[in-house]
C-alpha cells in the first residue's frame, strides 16, 4: 500500500516567507513619510480657509452687506494699510470658529496697499517648518 503524504515542503515554506518579506519591506516605505505630507497638507488647508474667507467677505462688501468686522476696535483688519494686516489674531473671525487655530502662525510678505477696494495681498501661514500663501482681499 502507497502512502501519500500531503503538506508544505520546506522550500516552498521558505519561498513564501521571503516574498512576504519583501511585500512587507515595500508597503513600509510607502507609509513611512506621511507625518510630513499630512504637515505640509494642514497647512495649506489653513491657508485655503483664510483664501476663501477673504473672497467670501469681500463678496459680500461688494452686495452691500456688512462685512466680517475683524480686527480690533472694530477696525476691518483686511483693509488695514499697515504690515500688521496679517496677525493671526486681526485675521481669527474669518474661521468659522473665530479663532486663529493654534500651532500657526502669519507673516505679512508685503506691506499690503489698501487704498482701493479689491486690492489682494498674501500673509504666509507657518507652523514653524512648512507654510503656504493666504491671498486676502481688502474691502476698502
Amino acid at each position: 500500500m502507497k502512502r501519500s503524504q500531503s503538506g508544505f515542503t520546506l522550500i516552498e515554506l521558505v519561498v513564501v516567507i521571503v516574498l512576504l518579506g519583501i511585500l512587507g519591506v515595500t508597503a513600509l516605505g510607502k507609509f513611512q513619510d506621511l507625518s510630513d505630507e499630512a504637515s505640509v497638507a494642514a497647512v495649506s488647508g489653513v491657508a485655503s480657509e483664510i483664501s476663501a474667507a477673504a473672497s467670501i467677505n469681500y463678496a459680500k462688501a461688494l452686495v452691500g452687506t456688512s462685512d466680517v468686522s475683524v480686527g480690533d476696535g472694530g477696525t476691518d483688519i483686511i483693509a488695514d494699510a499697515s504690515a500688521n494686516a496679517c496677525l493671526a489674531s486681526g485675521i481669527a473671525n474669518l474661521f468659522a470658529s473665530g479663532n486663529f487655530p493654534s500651532g500657526y502662525s502669519t507673516v505679512a510678505d508685503t506691506t499690503p496697499d489698501c487704498t482701493a477696494s479689491g486690492v489682494t495681498f498674501n500673509c504666509s501661514i507657518t507652523d514653524g517648518t512648512n507654510s503656504a500663501l493666504a491671498t486676502l482681499i481688502c474691502t476698502e
